[in-house]
């Protein structure tokens, strides 16, 4: 049975506290299993501690994936909010996961040219812009290095 996904991008509002933080994991903690949604999200760091970009992937049901990113969408703690991906894969890559979260510095993302500027200011609209191909993949790959 094939689930769908959605990779996206966004900017961290310049306000945003290591209790937002908390906070975004708490709720999606929460509100995933109960709609069968799995994922991972990232935050790369930035200008100063507590700005810089998320990149989140989610899976499950299409409709639920909808709701959801609908609901993402809409929190003022980001903004510049770009869909990278979206579509369907043969199985889950975080099946274990309501949410998994990891901060990256910078340094971090040197090994992965593409996504090394994640955290900078212009990503977003770059993606808007020209599009950003193999974002899952990457996702996917940092993962299991930082494993």
């Amino acid at each position: 049975m094939s689930t769908h996904y959605i990779v996206y991008v966004s900017q961290a509002d310049a306000g945003l506290t290591p209790k937002d933080l908390e906070d975004i994991l708490e709720e999606s903690r929460s509100y995933n299993p109960r709609h069968g949604i799995t994922g991972i999200l990232l935050f790369a760091e930035g200008e100063g501690r507590y700005r810089g970009s998320f990149m989140q992937l989610i899976e499950g049901d299409e409709a639920e994936l909808e709701k959801l990113r609908k609901r993402i969408f809409s929190d003022r703690r980001h903004h510049t909010k770009v869909v990278l991906e979206r579509g369907q894969k043969d199985k889950r890559d975080f099946p274990d996961w309501s949410m998994a979260f990891k901060t990256v510095a910078k340094s971090d993302l040197r090994g992965h040219p593409t996504f090394a500027e994640l955290g900078e200011a212009h990503f977003q609209e770059r993606c808007a812009t020209e599009g950003m191909q193999g974002a899952l993949c990457f996702l996917c790959d940092f993962w299991q290095e930082a494993a």
